[in-house]
């Protein structure tokens, strides 16, 4: 077998997973960019998350917290009349790391995007959820890749 042959793309599933989970802690810390790197460090280093797409993990993270307020306005935008403050913190997270993808990864198709989200509401949240996710970022896609959506 070939080098190639044996090593494994890295995962970018994953790295959404951690990235998640690196947001909802950063969110639960009140948003204290001071905690980013030994929330970075903590999900690099688990054991289930070595196949992960470390550099995609970490791109992520840093996007989203570094444009949480650009982020933040197209979800509501989005959400007309819910207060953000009434989305669950998991659920506003998945928007923010989703609505992030959707902006400055054009080379992902949205529809990959928003069944990557989909599928993290349902590991990480309740099943109304989804629905709700679904709804939204369906909206945002529609604003921010309007050429992708028309081909």
């Amino acid at each position: 077998m070939s080098q190639r042959t044996k090593q494994k793309k890295p995962n970018r599933h994953l790295a959404r997973e951690s990235a998640i989970e690196a947001l909802y802690a950063w969110h639960n810390g009140g948003n204290d960019a001071a905690m980013i790197p030994a929330i970075l460090a903590d999900r690099i280093q688990q054991e289930e998350r070595q196949a992960q797409d470390e550099a995609y993990f970490r791109e992520m993270v840093m996007g989203v917290t570094e444009q949480v307020d650009a982020l933040d306005a197209l979800i509501a935008k989005a959400v007309q009349g819910r207060s953000l403050r009434s989305i669950a913190h998991v659920e506003l997270n998945i928007l923010r790391m989703a609505t992030w993808e959707l902006q400055t990864r054009l080379e992902i198709p949205y529809k990959v995007i928003i069944n990557e989200a989909l599928e993290l509401t349902r590991d990480y949240a309740d099943e109304p959820s989804r629905g709700f996710i679904n709804g939204v970022l369906d909206k945002i896609a529609q604003s921010l890749r309007v050429q992708e959506i028309k081909a």
